[in-house]
């Protein structure tokens, strides 16, 4: 036997549609609203980038200038509230803890590849850099096995190079 259908509860409150508009257009004049506070989206000047070959530097610009430097490419999602916010947080924060743009005022050039290797290669072989919030917008940024031969073989040659100099010096 089938039960006969239920009706609806009459006593259930329905929310009237006027409700719901109002909630739509709270919504919506606070999204605007959001849109208005400001957000730092500067580039200041690059200072002293680092001293890197070509192929190097491309990899980096690719896959690491949006947030650890002062060339930073901000997209349209930059420009919208809450989004703006973040990225501009995260820019902040990669700036602050490394810049490429600022790297030659910190380290001189017979520094770079050891510091790099150091400090910047295992981020990134680890996979913690780039982040992986980052990588579904930035797919080019996805650093290959390629990518991170060349390098990784730029610090260790370039450690070489120093570890020469250093040597003649000594022996002169």
């Amino acid at each position: 036997m089938t039960e006969p259908a239920q009706k609806p509860d009459e006593t259930t409150p329905k929310m009237k549609p006027s409700i719901l508009r109002r909630i739509a257009v709270f919504g919506i004049v606070l999204f605007l609203g959001l849109q208005l506070v400001p957000v730092d989206r500067q580039n200041p000047e690059v200072v002293a980038d680092i001293n890197a070959p070509e192929e190097v530097k491309l990899i980096l610009r690719r896959a690491c200038y949006d947030c650890h430097s002062n060339e930073t490419h901000w997209p349209w999602y930059s420009y919208v509230a809450p989004g703006s916010w973040l990225m501009a947080k995260d820019v902040r924060e990669g700036r602050d803890y490394l810049n490429f743009s600022e790297w030659g005022d910190y380290y001189e050039l017979e520094e770079t590849p050891e510091y790099f290797l150091d400090e910047c290669f295992g981020s990134i072989e680890s996979g913690e850099m780039p982040l992986w919030f980052y990588l579904p917008l930035h797919p080019e940024a996805k650093l290959t096995e390629e990518d991170m031969k060349i390098l990784k073989d730029w610090c260790q040659a370039e450690e070489s190079v120093v570890a020469e100099e250093i040597e003649e010096d000594l022996e002169s």
